[in-house]
């Protein structure tokens, strides 16, 4: 039977939008009490829940979508690399990461009474996993982050001297170190606390450091390899080697895959009030954003090998094109030898178009043997290009 509803007296300057709302509550001595809530807490709590599924509901999808497209665009003989596994594994335990994120706040965890009350009864072994488990997640793909991070530098300052090499890995992993331990010892505290029941409030100036600590750490390997690279296209320029390539589209990409994140992660401590789920995306928009360059990179290498000959269409569907084990450049043009199939000779765009004519082998005379030449035994295809388009 329905109870008629009834009429109150409110004040005058009365507002039902930030109206109070009494929680009855145990007082953990056996009985009940009182605790008054706003009507604007509820609002908040349910808004900034919807944002947090919201959030992570996209860094899930875009992970998985990176992870998909790694697969794809991967040619078989490189997903063994070292790269490539470890990118595929950051985004892969990213995804996980993001969507144990969203069963989080459907849990107990995030429940209206739980956190108007401030009571964790119904707490669940499964809360208490999801909670955990999204925590040592977040560590692993730190640590992944950061690995990644310190190849691809290694690799942008492969070229340099020994000194400057060693200096440079020196201070970088360093940095990545301290920053990761402070993110175990946060993550640590964090799991202790929850396990036992308690708010967060006590490690908040740890929590913070870490934060801070880490976006010092991703701004250090961004500064150094997008300045390596960089230095590299300048130099190649020096060399009359102009030519848009692989190199130029890691610089380009790299400008873009490694100061985006490092701009992300400096933007949590500003907008941190106002989009706090801001700092949940540091670790996804750094592991989403590391490979892309390479794949670019590697797709206009492709498309620029592919199109040098008229036959090289075949060639390359048959993956059967040639790599260069060495190249060497002076004056704006290289050469590279394979001994065992192919050689293939590159010159400046000035010079004679050698497209498609084959040297064909004869017997030299004497005069052609005390020349300046090379002897051959066998027919060579002939393309014409830059050996900086090989890099």
């Amino acid at each position: 039977m329905d109870v008629p509803p009834e009429h109150v007296q409110v004040p005058l300057n009365f507002d039902p939008w930030r109206q109070d709302l009494n929680v009855t509550v145990p007082d953990g001595q056996g009985g009940w009490v009182i605790v008054t809530r706003n009507m604007m807490d509820l609002d908040q709590y349910r808004y900034y829940g919807f944002r947090l599924a919201i959030s992570y509901g996209t860094g899930f999808g875009a992970s998985l979508m990176l992870f998909l497209i790694l697969l794809l665009m991967t040619k078989p003989d490189r997903r063994k690399s070292f790269v490539f596994v470890l990118n595929t594994t950051c985004v892969l335990l990213n995804a996980i990461r993001c969507l144990l994120f969203c069963a989080w706040v459907t849990g107990n965890f995030y429940n209206p009474y739980s956190v108007l009350a401030q009571d964790w009864s119904h707490i669940t072994k499964r809360d208490f996993g999801t909670q955990i488990t999204t925590n040592v997640l977040g560590i692993l793909v730190n640590a992944l982050i950061f690995a990644s991070l310190g190849l691809q530098v290694w690799i942008a300052c492969v070229t340099t001297s020994a000194l400057q090499r060693n200096v440079i890995m020196a201070v970088t992993t360093i940095m990545a170190s301290v920053s990761f331990g402070y993110r175990v010892a946060a993550v640590y505290y964090n799991i202790r606390l929850t396990l036992s029941y308690q708010n967060g409030d006590s490690i908040e100036e740890l929590v913070s450091l870490s934060y801070i600590l880490q976006a010092v750490a991703i701004w250090l390997y961004s500064c150094v390899f997008t300045f390596k690279l960089g230095c590299a296209i300048i130099q190649r320029r020096r060399l009359n080697m102009p030519q848009f390539g692989p190199m130029q589209v890691v610089f380009i990409m790299g400008c873009q895959t490694m100061l985006i994140p490092a701009i992300v992660s400096t933007l949590q401590f500003r907008f941190a009030t106002v989009l706090p789920e801001i700092i949940g995306h540091v670790l996804t928009v750094v592991c989403i954003f590391l490979p892309l360059s390479a794949i670019w990179a590697g797709v206009v290498s492709d498309q620029q090998v592919a199109s040098r000959n008229s036959n090289a269409r075949q060639r390359f569907i048959r993956n059967d094109l040639y790599v260069a084990e060495s190249a060497s450049a002076a004056g704006g043009s290289s050469t590279a030898f394979d001994r065992s199939r192919q050689m293939s000779v590159w010159s400046d765009t000035k010079s004679k178009d050698m497209d498609g004519i084959p040297l064909n082998s004869s017997e030299p005379n004497h005069k052609s043997r005390n020349s300046i030449g090379i002897r051959i035994d066998r027919n060579f295809d002939v393309s014409r290009g830059d050996a900086a388009d090989q890099v």
